[in-house]
């Protein structure tokens, strides 16, 4: 297992070229490895059944583990379980709910629409770095609240927040911005409550008890990798996959219903985050493996997602294949609250992608797109020609 703990070296997260074939050899010999990472003991889980099983139980499997993001956005619910992940969890699921979001659906059409409108006009463009990395941004801030008029500093604070594990020094400067440009926001909500995201996270309470200014400021903060970049990748990775092939994109175009499970194949076969990381409460095995309690277990979705004992050939992008029970989304208590809002805004970018460029297809010209990563995985760049 050296060269799989080499292969989880920090360094080499970002621009991991392929881990697939890495993971498939995992499931068939060694599917709960144990390895050194980042100086701690990890048993790493990469069959679907083991990795379910690790995130259906939250009582044996702790989500402690994920204490070192609160470095970073305050302490959040991604590290909360029991009685206090509960009271967070029905408190900010109220702004999360199936209605909630899709009274966001104009706003969102009309933001996508307004990006695509500032290189429309162009032969060229890079859908990641003008459409998919932007985009969901804009729509986090708008459902923050951020005046239009502090959009581009809201967007250079929270990219350099979502990248804080390349630099964690421009992570703590710009989180430590952020909570200093949402505190007054906070503050006046709380004092005169609006018809917003905001006013809800303070005015809320569950059993008489409600959120304290620095939790509501992290929960926003924590809103911006979790929200934001998890669907900037999602997105990303899908447009790829898409043009990549051209008859794919071209199906879609053609019968909007595919567009739904080209989303959710994209979940599958390319989900933006790999690990989930957890921490055992107590001594547990899983396969047959011990698991010492205390030990840190990465229940890894994107070997989960591509497990041949549950998906037919899973390394291949398929459309008609309509497995919308991947784990990209989690299992369980902690099941993703923004998993709605996720792919609404993919459905929104997608359609409108497929609507305004009937000609889309890569550029000749320029490099081959890639994907990348191995904690996080998506196109760093995605150039195109807009028409013929």
């Amino acid at each position: 297992m050296d060269d799989v703990s080499a292969a989880f070296d920090p360094q080499l997260m970002f621009e991991f070229p392929d881990p697939y074939p890495m993971f498939a050899e995992m499931r068939r010999t060694n599917p709960v490895a144990c390895i050194r990472f980042m100086n701690r003991e990890s048993f790493v889980v990469t069959r679907y059944d083991d990795v379910w099983t690790v995130l259906r139980d939250g009582d044996t499997f702790s989500s402690r583990a994920n204490a070192e993001v609160s470095k970073f956005m305050g302490r959040t619910i991604l590290e909360m379980d029991g009685r206090e992940h509960g009271r967070h969890r029905a408190l900010i699921s109220a702004i999360f709910t199936a209605r909630a979001i899709d009274a966001l659906e104009a706003v969102i059409e009309r933001l996508v629409h307004e990006r695509i409108d500032g290189f429309a006009g162009d032969t060229r463009a890079d859908l990641v770095t003008q459409l998919t990395t932007i985009f969901p941004v804009e729509v986090i801030a708008h459902i923050v609240g951020v005046p239009h008029t502090d959009y581009a500093t809201f967007m250079r604070w929270s990219l350099d927040l979502i990248a804080f594990s390349r630099n964690p020094q421009k992570g703590r400067e710009a989180s430590s911005r952020l909570h200093e440009y949402l505190l007054p926001i906070v503050r006046d909500r709380r004092a005169a409550p609006h018809d917003d995201v905001i006013s809800r996270l303070v005015t809320g309470t569950v059993d008489g008890v409600g959120l304290t200014d620095d939790e509501v400021i992290s929960f926003l903060r924590l809103l911006l990798p979790a929200g934001a970049e998890t669907t900037s990748r999602l997105m990303g990775s899908m447009l790829f996959a898409l043009l990549t092939e051209p008859d794919r994109i071209a199906r879609v175009r053609a019968d909007r219903t595919l567009v739904q499970w080209a989303i959710e194949e994209t979940l599958r076969w390319e989900t933006p985050v790999l690990f989930v990381a957890r921490q055992a409460t107590r001594a547990t095995t899983i396969a047959g493996i011990d698991v010492p309690a205390g030990t840190m277990v990465s229940a890894v979705v994107a070997s989960a997602n591509r497990d041949e004992s549950h998906y037919a050939e899973p390394d291949r992008f398929d459309l008609d294949r309509h497995a919308d029970d991947h784990l990209s989304f989690g299992f369980g208590r902690h099941f993703c609250l923004g998993y709605h809002l996720a792919k609404m805004e993919a459905r929104t970018a997608l359609t409108a992608v497929a609507d305004r460029f009937p000609d889309l297809r890569l550029d000749p010209e320029a490099p081959a797109p890639r994907i990348t990563g191995l904690a996080f995985r998506s196109p760093q760049s995605l150039p195109v020609l807009l028409r013929g």
